[in-house]
């Protein structure tokens, strides 16, 4: 299989896999499940031998449909072809992008919970018994990678509440330099094991040893506050050499209990959507993409002494209540001032002065435009409902794949008009 095939064809699964998965490998990319026989006393007598690594290889292939083989002593792998020629980081942006339309299109039936978790924990990491978790090293982590991931992770609904996040840039093994693992993802061990490996159980060697040691799994739990560490480590952590000092500080805020949100079972989305908002306030920058190119930020907000930030408001490019579910992801997030948010609700301002404001909201990333044309193209392609499968596969980050800013000759809507006619 090659790039132009896994972007063009391969199922959501398969893009999940891949996504986590991936690294570079002679001149293409390998998707990667690497393990070896357990020495503790938890895997005594479980048969380990060539014949593992060929069965958990059949498995991943009828999973994923990629052809996986034997490829060292404690791997299995499939390759994917670089027929485009590009960098680790813009291919996995490329799968990422790939991903996004497909998880807005999802029946009811598919649970994107137990997918990710599949994805993201089945081919790589280990058991804890002592913590009763299960955790993989965060791989590939530029910060376009982790932003993705992270967007990945906040489109679930019950997953996020079992996952963990272990700073291991913060532990005193890697400020001394004697153990420079990557941070880790963790996640509930019983949860796993009931939701996730009891359905896709695609490493028969690492299910047995959970199966001999259900005693040890522990019980089904939430963490507090996975999307809050998020943040942290992506706005001051990733990337950076920190000092002592600094280490202590971070330390010391990571200690934080997050504020629990009001969990009524019977609207979880509503959960996942303060999440995802939360997130998004978070780690924007600070400036209204709306007037910030003719404004300064003092002029149109103020800054709140809790934090030293100026108040900026979050706005859902499609309006949420258009289709919250469809809507409701980071790529339709920016950050506004209270004004043009204001001026947005319709009727309110002038269309002149919404219509501004919205074309700025489109160049304000590449992927708020890219999703805005996907809702576009299905909505031209099918019943009028929005599921945001009409993405186009291929520009990703090229000015072409983005270009459609004026009304055809047909009287198509622009981007700017589709966006204004969606106001509610």
């Amino acid at each position: 299989m090659n790039v132009e095939q896994v972007i063009s064809n391969a199922s959501l699964e398969t893009l999940l896999a891949i996504f986590f998965n991936t690294s570079v490998h002679e001149d293409g990319f390998m998707v990667e499940s690497r393990y070896r026989k357990a020495t503790s006393r938890y895997a005594d007598n479980i048969p380990f031998d060539d014949s593992t690594y060929f069965d958990t290889a059949r498995r991943l292939t009828n999973k994923y449909h990629l052809e996986f083989s034997r490829l060292d002593s404690m791997a299995v792998g499939a390759f994917i072809v670089n027929d485009r020629h590009l960098s680790l980081d813009d291919f996995l942006n490329q799968v990422y992008v790939a991903i996004l339309p497909k998880i807005s299109e999802l029946s009811g039936s598919f649970d994107l919970d137990v997918e990710i978790a599949t994805a993201l924990f089945t081919l790589r990491g280990s058991v804890d018994f002592n913590r009763c978790l299960y955790a993989v090293d965060v791989k590939n982590a530029t910060p376009r990678y982790i932003d993705n991931l992270f967007k990945i992770l906040l489109s679930s609904d019950e997953l996020l509440s079992r996952l963990n996040l272990n700073f291991r840039e913060l532990q005193p093994q890697f400020v001394a330099g004697t153990n420079l693992r990557n941070t880790q993802i963790r996640i509930n061990l019983k949860w796993y094991y009931d939701k996730v490996i009891l359905r896709n159980n695609l490493n028969e060697y690492k299910t047995e040893i959970l199966r001999r040691n259900l005693p040890l799994l522990g019980d089904v739990r939430k963490f507090n506050g996975f999307e809050d560490r998020l943040v942290v480590y992506r706005q001051s952590i990733l990337g950076r050499n920190l000092t002592e000092h600094e280490i202590d500080e971070l330390r010391a805020e990571l200690e934080f209990t997050s504020r629990e949100l009001e969990k009524n079972p019977e609207n979880t989305f509503d959960i996942r959507n303060q999440k995802i908002v939360s997130y998004a306030r978070e780690t924007f920058e600070d400036v209204c993409v709306g007037c910030g190119h003719k404004y300064s930020t003092e002029d149109r907000t103020f800054l709140m002494p809790r934090n030293n930030r100026f108040y900026s408001e979050i706005n859902h490019v499609i309006a949420y209540a258009n289709d919250s579910k469809v809507v409701d992801v980071v790529d339709n997030l920016v950050k506004l001032c209270p004004t043009c948010h204001r001026a947005l609700t319709p009727g309110r301002a002038f269309p002149e002065l919404q219509k501004e404001i919205i074309q700025h909201e489109l160049e304000s990333r590449p992927e708020v435009k890219r999703f805005v044309l996907s809702m576009m193209d299905d909505r031209a392609s099918g019943d009028g409902a929005l599921s945001g499968g009409g993405l186009s596969s291929d520009g990703l980050s090229s000015d072409d794949a983005l270009s459609r800013d004026a009304a055809s000759s047909d009287g198509a809507l622009s981007p700017v008009d589709f966006v204004f006619s969606m106001l509610k």
